[in-house]
């Protein structure tokens, strides 16, 4: 694959097809040993752009029981105010 081929699986962790292909060589071959070696689909959005993709990439999808435990997905912050956030309210 020449690079104007190549494309970013991952935006978060700018973790790019090349590089996957590569982990796949070394011998990952589930989307959880993908995430752990290459980082793709553990930043800001914990895989809910990219998941998917990542699944399609090592086969996971045509399994009908995943032979391993998937690294969850949850939101990557906690709501807070901006009261809280500045210190406190009407500059205390």
């Amino acid at each position: 694959m020449n690079s104007n081929e190549d494309f970013t699986v991952c935006r978060c962790e700018n973790v790019t097809y090349s590089e996957m292909m590569k982990a796949m060589e070394k011998g990952v071959n589930n989307s959880r040993e993908m995430k752990l070696k290459t980082r793709a689909g553990m930043g800001f959005c914990n895989g809910r752009t990219c998941g998917h993709l990542i699944n399609k990439i090592t086969g996971d999808t045509q399994h009908a029981e995943p032979q391993f435990i998937h690294l969850k997905s949850q939101p990557p912050i906690r709501m807070i105010s901006f009261g809280t956030l500045a210190g406190g309210e009407y500059n205390d």
